[in-house]
């Protein structure tokens, strides 16, 4: 029993861990035959990035600042192809609160970036 309990408290800060540091890319690219404003297709590009931060302003493991996020959203889509893109919403989340008291002073840090992506 005693170790299931010690296994149960480790697991969310040892999931946590893992999905620190990590970014990840998705593409919207079915827009049923319906062109973007400038008469070209268009994608829609979605890139998240997860990091460990310190004290809500210390990256301790991977960076999820909006400028980091902005810098993959942009490798990502010129990687693709793409010769425009427009950033359409940012958004940042800090978990604080998911692991307290532990989580008040070390926290996984979610920022997200939107935008629509065009090739010539």
């Amino acid at each position: 029993m005693f170790h299931g309990q010690r296994l149960s408290r480790s697991l969310p800060p040892l999931a946590a861990l893992a999905l620190s540091s990590c970014t990840l890319h998705s593409v919207a690219t079915d827009f049923n035959g319906v062109d973007g404003v400038r008469g070209v297709p268009v994608e829609y590009q979605t890139t998240s990035t997860w990091a460990l931060n310190g004290l809500f302003v210390f990256p301790l493991i991977g960076n999820a600042s909006k400028a980091t996020v902005i810098d993959e959203f942009t490798k990502e889509a010129a990687a693709r192809g793409a010769s425009r893109q427009r950033i359409v919403q940012t958004s940042s989340l800090t978990y604080w609160f998911i692991f307290p008291p532990l989580s008040f002073f070390i926290h996984p840090v979610n920022t997200t970036v939107e935008g629509d992506v065009e090739s010539d």
